[in-house]
């Protein structure tokens, strides 16, 4: 089918308005065959400007410090890489459609461009990479250094074709005596199509070898996200096992509940009789009247005082109770790398190896990571094994305490028909060494009331530090063999996947 002449010079219209415009070279001539250098420099810039996009978006939620260490190191050098190879491009942009006629000016910005960019992989590079080592090792150090020995595959060449096309264009501004009368054969002869062509060649090979860092950052930050999601999987399933959240711990809330509750109860009966027998003395008109009124009074409010004292006491009884759970969590330090996660040996070699992004960096971490869980899943175990020993004999001490208790009931429970004994009394001498006598008696009982107090409190804190000692050993002796054992050769064997991979001896 034919075109119509109009829709012939609508399609050339479209063509001329499509057409990229041609690089002049700071000349205000049109350069033969160069269109393809603004539209390969264009290319470069947007491969380029991804570089350092997963380095800057990512923030790290966990509190290992080696995962923020290395990812500010990654977004150093994909930031300052992604700057001076973003002003390279746009100079060389700029270059080629520069038609101001100052060849120095504007070849020399682009010169210095790809300079600042070469002398960033061969010596600012270094400088930034070097804290990794005693971070991760070197296997990220080295694939930065390959990723820009190989982006260098285009710079260098780069470099060497604009100070040719520099040279040719001074050239040709020499000859023609002119930045903007430049014949046409002034121009082929000084800047030749091969060399402009090497030029879209190099813009190329930028293109082609920057994915390689892109790479390396991308991975490296991938690298970063897993373990940083994996440590905080790690402390939840820590607080979940064997923390204060854990079902051990909680087998000890119930029990330490248990044992507060009936202490409390019994301190709130007391407390409600004292205040009762406190009211019912101040309906005792003849026995307030006597001169041992007094000493009677303050004896009831020195009973009632006890109970005050005994909720003042530091520690309180319910912090000694509270410390049963203390002591068991402390006891984990047999298996330390494991419940210790953001200090332990065991944790930072696995997070090593999978951050360093070595050649079986995720090979190793998928290999071995649910080991821990599986650890941590032997050590609650054992520990509610341990745990539930003492939970039954702490019953068994909840109901002796709560006898106990009940004792001090007897210190005070004739008091009021005592006194109101002594109240139905006329004669006020008898009434009087009535009261007395009461005082008396009454004084020394109260005096081993406030001991049994005393006492109480002391066998609590004795049977919590007898009970602490007793889970230490159980557990101790049940974590023995994870702590001395199964941790190092888990170690061992991360340590060896990280060097020989799938051909580790030691498996």
């Amino acid at each position: 089918m034919g075109y119509s002449r109009v829709a012939w010079c609508v399609l050339l219209l479209l063509q001329y308005t499509a057409a990229e415009p041609r690089p002049d070279f700071a000349l205000g001539v049109t350069v033969q065959g160069s269109s393809r250098v603004g539209i390969a420099a264009n290319d470069a810039k947007t491969i380029i400007s991804g570089v350092k996009k997963s380095a800057v978006d990512y923030v790290v939620r966990s509190e290992l410090p080696l995962l923020p260490s290395v990812l500010t190191i990654v977004k150093d050098v994909a930031g300052q890489f992604q700057t001076l190879a973003t002003t390279l491009v746009t100079s060389i942009t700029t270059l080629a459609s520069d038609s101001s006629g100052n060849v120095d000016t504007v070849f020399g910005a682009a010169v210095d461009a790809v300079t600042n960019t070469i002398t960033f992989a061969d010596v600012t590079l270094p400088t930034l990479t070097a804290p990794l080592v005693p971070l991760i090792g070197r296997p990220l150090l080295e694939k930065f250094q390959d990723s820009l020995q190989h982006i260098s595959k285009a710079l260098v060449p780069m470099k060497s074709r604009l100070n040719d096309l520099k040279t040719g264009a001074q050239n040709a501004v020499t000859e023609a005596g002119s930045t903007t009368d430049i014949a046409t054969a002034i121009i082929l002869k000084n800047l030749k199509r091969s060399v402009i062509a090497q030029l879209v060649y190099a813009l190329q090979l930028l293109r082609a070898t920057v994915p390689v860092l892109k790479y390396t950052v991308d991975s490296t930050v991938d690298g970063i996200a897993v373990a940083d999601q994996y440590m905080l999987d790690l402390s939840s399933k820590v607080d979940s096992t064997i923390g204060e959240k854990s079902v051990v711990a909680a087998s000890l809330d119930d029990i330490i509940g248990a044992i507060d509750k009936t202490i409390t109860d019994t301190m709130t009966a007391i407390g409600t009789d004292l205040g009762k027998l406190q009211t019912g003395y101040a309906a005792l008109a003849n026995v307030r009247s006597t001169t041992s009124a007094g000493q009677l009074s303050m004896l009831l409010a020195k009973f009632a005082d006890n109970l005050t004292a005994l909720g003042t006491k530091d520690p309180t009884v319910r912090t000694i109770l509270n410390s049963l759970k203390d002591a068991v969590l402390d006891v984990y330090d047999v298996t330390a790398p494991l419940f210790f996660i953001y200090d332990s040996y065991l944790v930072n070699s696995l997070m090593t190896t999978l951050v360093a992004n070595g050649k079986y960096s995720q090979y190793c971490f998928y290999k071995y990571k649910d080991y821990l869980f599986a650890m941590l899943d032997t050590i609650a175990i054992e520990a509610s094994e341990c745990v539930d020993k003492e939970v039954a004999r702490l019953e068994y001490f909840r109901k002796t305490i709560e006898l106990m208790l009940e004792l001090l009931f007897f210190d005070f429970e004739d008091i009021a028909g005592d006194l109101t004994t002594c109240n139905k009394i006329v004669d006020a001498t008898n009434l009087e060494e009535c009261t007395t006598s009461l005082a008396a008696i009454y004084t020394k009982l109260e005096t081993a009331f406030e001991a049994m107090f005393a006492l109480g409190y002391d066998v609590v804190s004795r049977e919590v530090k007898a009970t602490s000692y007793r889970l230490k050993i159980c557990m101790r002796l049940s974590q023995s063999s994870l702590g001395n054992t199964e941790i190092p050769m888990l170690m061992a064997k991360i340590t060896d996947c990280d060097e020989f991979g799938p051909l580790q001896q030691n498996d």
